[in-house]
């Protein structure tokens, strides 16, 4: 608003006043800006279609159209990249959504970068980058590397001898699981044995060790199966059958062999026995030799 005053000269002087409206055109002169540097939104694998993860929002200062914002989704590299097919957002609201399902074991994180734009003439535009996390879902099983699951021939079988101890190494259960953090924990069970009280497993490392001496109480073939489960949440599981054959002998029992202390008491029982056969040699030398020498003497008294 201008109030303009008019004066003469005269005496006394008389004057005039007129007010006048001023309206101040908006010049796009603002681009929006992000109430935010960056975002971070956070989406479980496996997740419905079109699913809401979060929202941007920028503002902008200037007025009517100019400062109409709408959003959309551009390219992180440049116009020559298409943007990212699985994220869009909301023109008008800003949301960001996931528009297919996402599988962590393939794809971790991704990075999109969002576009506010006014309405002015010409636009201008701002971007801000959204980093999209995928969150590990426990969707898959433990996988039994050893022993190996074949379908069309029986798992192999492992041999203790009979002169196995208390805490012999027997087999060992390997597995994996595809999942990460606790979801790919793995614990090891016992799950059924021929003889429970034969056998333990290792709880952590999956380990199968004897807990006592076999017997010859214990059947020859044992089998076992030992449960594999992961820490997640429901925890999935799978099974690992082992086959134990229990051997009557060990080899080193069965091939005659000599030890070196065997070898040294046979050297000394032989040389005692030519020692004793040496002295009754001797004493038979001897007694002979008293024998000739009395009859001399006697058939030289006679004459």
């Amino acid at each position: 608003m201008v109030v303009v005053t008019a004066a003469d000269a005269g005496s006394p002087p008389l004057t005039s006043t007129h007010t006048f409206s001023v309206d101040i055109s908006d010049v796009n002169d603002n681009a929006p800006v992000f109430n935010q540097t960056s975002y971070t939104m956070y989406v479980h694998e496996n997740n419905a279609p079109a699913l809401l993860v979060g929202a941007v929002k920028a503002t902008d200062a200037d007025a009517g159209p100019n400062a109409k914002v709408s959003y959309s989704v551009v390219p992180a590299r440049g116009p020559e990249e298409e943007p990212c097919s699985c994220v869009s957002v909301n023109s008008e609201s800003g949301g960001v959504f996931v528009l297919r399902p996402l599988d962590y074991e393939q794809l971790r994180q991704l990075e999109v970068v969002v576009s506010a734009a006014d309405a002015g003439s010409p636009p201008l535009s701002s971007s801000v980058s959204v980093r999209l996390l995928v969150v590990d879902e426990n969707d898959n099983a433990p996988l039994v590397l050893h022993p190996s699951a074949q379908d069309s021939s029986p798992p192999s079988s492992e041999l203790v001898p009979a002169g196995a101890e208390a805490g012999d190494l027997v087999s060992k259960v390997v597995a994996v699981d595809a999942d990460s953090g606790q979801n790919s924990w793995l614990s090891y069970q016992l799950l059924r044995a021929t003889e429970p009280g034969l056998f333990a497993v290792g709880a952590q490392s999956g380990e199968v060790r004897l807990r006592r001496p076999p017997t010859e109480r214990d059947a020859a073939k044992q089998k076992l199966v030992v449960l594999v489960r992961d820490n997640g949440r429901p925890p999935l599981s799978a099974t690992a059958a082992l086959s134990v054959l229990l051997v009557p002998g060990s080899w080193d029992a069965q091939l005659p062999q000599q030890s070196p202390a065997a070898g040294e008491d046979d050297g000394s029982l032989t040389t005692s026995l030519i020692i004793a056969l040496v002295f009754v040699s001797l004493l038979f030398l001897l007694s002979a030799a008293a024998f000739v020498a009395c009859k001399v003497w006697q058939e030289e008294g006679a004459e």
